[in-house]
């Protein structure tokens, strides 16, 4: 299975935040001469969010046109100064980086910065051999749930967790579906309740513990599948339509040939299983009627009897009498069974026709010469 860890970046990954003001005010001064205070808590206030909401913030007084020039020119600015001089990096990043790489987690970066902001994080730092992609809301110009959602499925995982340090992150995870891990050195609170790293030193175990919870809560979900939902306390030997499935406008008629009562009659041994399969499935394939049309024989893991997959809808009445001369072959078979060799058959050993014709002629007398409507539908 592939995993993921999905980082957000300004206070999950790295303080940035007092290069970025001062990068900024600068960038206001000597561009535009506008006297205004950044402050390294202003830009960490705004972080997680996306760019135009930031310069809606900062730069409120402004018209709307002015701010997206501000914002333009400051992000440009910022791009360079981070290239230059980088940022603050969270205490044992690469460390924790170099044993996720190891564990085989597929490591990426999602954030609502500018284009080229995370690939200047990853070039000062010389972080790029750790991340196997990165999104930003510069590149695509879609919120962050989305692009988390992108990256999963360009890089095809089946599983992912989200790691971020403020309200916004949590909701991203939420829309992209995907569970979210608080990074609580960083920028903000959650009001929800999640799990939470004080260090990146932990993260790997709350990740595993994640991931775990998350697919015992899925398995738990699972609905049964149909043949478990059948009373085996009631069923007894028969021929029972199992399923129904379909591909495209072809449908696959599942039968459970049942030939022991389930939990009350001892089960069949493997050998005599065995050598039923390989007289049935030779008979089935070569049968003038029904041989194009057989998909599947095999036993059931309860070993209280054998599936048969036929090609076309079909009720249990529809093939009795073809399973009545299936049977009736195997009981009155001798001879080297079909495939029991070594060069043939996986398991060549474990054969036994002796039994296989008791158990054949048992079905037969006990089920199959008797059969009525009972024995031809499952039991309610």
């Amino acid at each position: 299975m592939k995993r993921g860890i999905i980082f957000d970046l300004d206070g999950t990954l790295w303080d940035s935040s007092e290069g970025v003001a001062a990068s900024w005010q600068e960038t206001l001064e000597k561009q535009f001469d506008i006297e205004k205070v950044i402050t390294a808590d202003m830009i960490q206030g705004v972080m997680g969010k996306s760019m135009y909401e930031i310069s809606d913030i900062l730069f409120s007084e402004f018209k709307m046109k002015t701010r997206r020039e501000l914002l333009s020119c400051c992000c440009e600015r910022e791009n360079e100064y981070i290239r230059n001089h980088g940022g603050v990096l969270m205490d044992g990043l690469e460390e924790v980086l170099t044993q996720l790489r190891e564990s085989g987690y597929h490591l990426s970066i999602v954030s609502n910065c500018q284009a080229g902001y995370i690939e200047a994080f990853l070039e000062y730092h010389k972080l790029e051999k750790y991340f196997d992609d990165f999104e930003s809301f510069g590149r695509t110009g879609r919120e962050k749930g989305r692009n988390i959602r992108l990256v999963m499925e360009r890089n095809q995982l089946e599983q992912a967790v989200y790691v971020g340090d403020v309200q916004g992150d949590y909701y991203a995870a939420v829309k992209a579906g995907v569970p979210f891990i608080h990074a609580e050195n960083g920028y903000g609170s959650i009001q929800e309740e999640v799990p939470g790293i004080t260090s990146l030193y932990q993260l790997q175990k709350v990740v595993e513990d994640v991931f775990a919870a998350e697919k015992h809560a899925w398995c738990k979900t699972m609905e049964k599948i149909s043949s478990f939902t059948i009373d085996h306390i009631k069923l007894e030997p028969g021929i029972y339509v199992s399923r129904k499935d379909y591909v495209g406008n072809e449908v696959i008629t599942t039968f459970d040939l049942r030939m022991t009562s389930p939990n009350d009659e001892p089960v069949m041994n493997t050998a005599e299983i065995h050598t039923i399969e390989h007289l049935a499935a030779t008979y089935l394939r070569n049968d003038p009627a029904y041989g194009e049309k057989t998909i599947y024989f095999g036993p059931m893991g309860c070993r209280t009897g054998f599936y048969l997959l036929l090609a076309g809808d079909y009720e249990s009445k529809d093939i009795v009498k073809l399973i009545t001369d299936l049977f009736e072959f195997i009981r009155d078979y001798d001879g080297e069974v079909p495939g029991a060799s070594p060069k043939d058959c996986g398991n060549y050993l474990d054969m036994n026709l002796h039994m296989a014709k008791y158990l054949a002629n048992r079905y037969l007398e006990h089920t199959l010469y008797k059969m009525d409507e009972k024995h031809l539908i499952y039991p309610e």
